[in-house]
């Protein structure tokens, strides 16, 4: 049995923490493993009546905020924490950590490698206009954009991970094509020791509504983020669908800094039958009343909402932004459908013709069904337990 600590900064809030609140019961029933989780927002109300069997370890400051190390630090010895796993942030002090021999310190990326510079060229489009001061407007223009496509940023961000991989103990990728993606850029190999394919689990579900229950509606499920998430993608494909499908109606689950922005582009160009709804930690509802689950992100790792939605018999669909789509999504429309990503045009027209043609519905939903049990609880418990007991033997 090992003392294993994550950190998270807002919890529960998205993709890695659902991973997180599904991986932790099952390790520590079936493995006997410990759990602690670090974190900075601890949102109680939304845990209410979720079995999660960890300490809570609340942090007085930002998650990348160095002086979170000495508390941390004070947590570790005074749990007898073996392996600390920071998913997607690595803070600076987490180095730290690893060499002062304190425990082992594993970071597991759980988006798609290089999301980072993504994030920065999409943030073009929300950050450094006039409206928010000539400053602003001037760095984005003479500095930021200029370096950007130099390759700073490039070289920046392959340094980064360069130093996760040389100076922690692990390196926890979503699948093997990520390996290779990583050590291609940092010039090591992709069979390291060091690497290490955590695959996101999926929760067995044991009722299903029928066919006949399910609404006409489109839904999307997560974090309202232009730099990655790209919503307003969506409403751009719904304002081309909408009035051909008057039957039809769009709904958005979840909240983040783009929902003002959203909601006034539905109120700015008059988009029928549109609803907002807050975040839920508990969407399984949604996924069983509706039909179809699109996903407009520029970038994802490996998307839990679309192995959730299949596995609640809702069809899917996504732009072809990552390996981690491909590996859920088939290219023949068999489970699925992805279409090029960023073509809204080729999106919407795929949209139209799963909204008009049900039977073809029912065979992606059906089949779906059937494609997440590939990314079974079963199989990330072995491959967390493998990473555990190899970093921690004594255990």
């Amino acid at each position: 049995m090992a003392n294993i600590s994550f950190l998270l900064n807002h919890f529960p809030s998205g993709g890695v923490e659902r991973v997180v609140m599904n991986i932790v019961p099952a390790l520590t029933y079936e493995k006997g493993h410990r759990f602690f989780i670090f974190v900075c927002k601890l949102n109680e109300e939304k845990l209410d009546g979720v079995d999660l069997p960890v300490t809570f370890i609340k942090l007085p400051y930002r998650t990348t905020d160095k002086r979170n190390k000495e508390i941390i630090a004070e947590a570790i010895k005074k749990h007898n924490i073996d392996l600390f796993i920071s998913p997607i942030i690595s803070p600076k002090y987490i180095y730290a950590l690893k060499e002062e021999n304190l425990c082992k310190v594993c970071y597991v990326l759980h988006g798609v490698p290089f999301y980072e510079l993504k994030e920065i060229e999409n943030s073009f489009h929300v950050k450094g206009h006039l409206k928010d001061g000539l400053g602003e407007f001037l760095k984005k223009h003479l500095l930021t954009i200029p370096k950007f496509k130099l390759g700073y940023y490039h070289r920046k961000v392959e340094k980064r991970y360069k130093q996760r991989y040389e100076q922690l103990d692990a390196f926890g990728v979503l699948n093997d094509n990520y390996k290779g993606m990583i050590a291609q850029n940092i010039g090591v190999s992709e069979n390291d020791p060091k690497f290490f394919t955590l695959q996101n689990p999926i929760l067995p579900v044991s009722n299903e509504l029928s066919v006949a229950e399910r609404k006409k509606r489109i839904i999307f499920v997560g974090r309202l983020s232009y730099t990655d998430k790209r919503v307003d993608r969506l409403l751009k494909i719904w304002e081309k669908v909408c009035m051909a499908f008057k039957e039809w109606d769009l709904m958005i689950i979840g909240d983040g800094p783009e929902e003002k922005n959203l909601k006034q582009y539905v109120q700015k160009n008059n988009l029928p039958r549109v609803q907002f709804v807050n975040f839920t930690s508990k969407p399984e509802q949604y996924y069983m009343e509706s039909e179809i689950l699109c996903l407009t992100s520029d970038f994802e790792g490996c998307p839990m909402v679309l192995l959730e939605a299949q596995q609640h018999g809702c069809a899917t669909m996504a732009f072809d932004c990552s390996f981690g789509v491909r590996d859920i999504l088939s290219p023949n429309w068999e489970n699925g459908v992805f279409v090029p990503n960023g073509d809204i045009d080729a999106y919407a027209k795929a949209l139209s013709k799963l909204m008009q043609d049900e039977d073809l519905r029912r065979g992606i939903q059906k089949n779906g069904i059937e494609n997440v049990k590939r990314f079974s609880i079963e199989n990330s418990v072995e491959q967390y337990d493998v990473m555990i007991r190899k970093l921690c033997p004594k255990h």
